[in-house]
């Protein structure tokens, strides 16, 4: 998967940037700036999944699902979900 520079959320244009995070962080998403960032030196995978649970995080914001967008757990949960659906091995029949 090719990070974008730029990925429109519910209409909104949010700019993907590398690095600004936090010791304690591998991605943050900032929802007044329309900024998100990921951590620099990640593999691709890690890379992917961290872009996908952000970019959930401002899907969130654009629902207004407040108490969602704070639950970690479920963000996180559906970003590993998403990568291994869209990205993992798949079984041929």
């Amino acid at each position: 998967m090719n990070i974008p520079e730029t990925v429109i959320v519910l209409g909104i244009p949010y700019t993907v940037e590398r690095g600004g995070c936090e010791p304690d962080e591998s991605g943050y998403c900032s929802p007044t700036k329309r900024v998100i960032g990921i951590r620099e030196g990640l593999c691709r995978e890690q890379e992917e999944q961290v872009f996908l649970h952000e970019l959930i995080h401002a899907v969130l914001t654009g629902l207004a699902y407040d108490e969602e967008y704070e639950n970690e757990r479920l963000v996180q949960g559906l970003a590993v979900g998403l990568h291994q659906a869209l990205f993992g091995p798949t079984s041929s029949s």
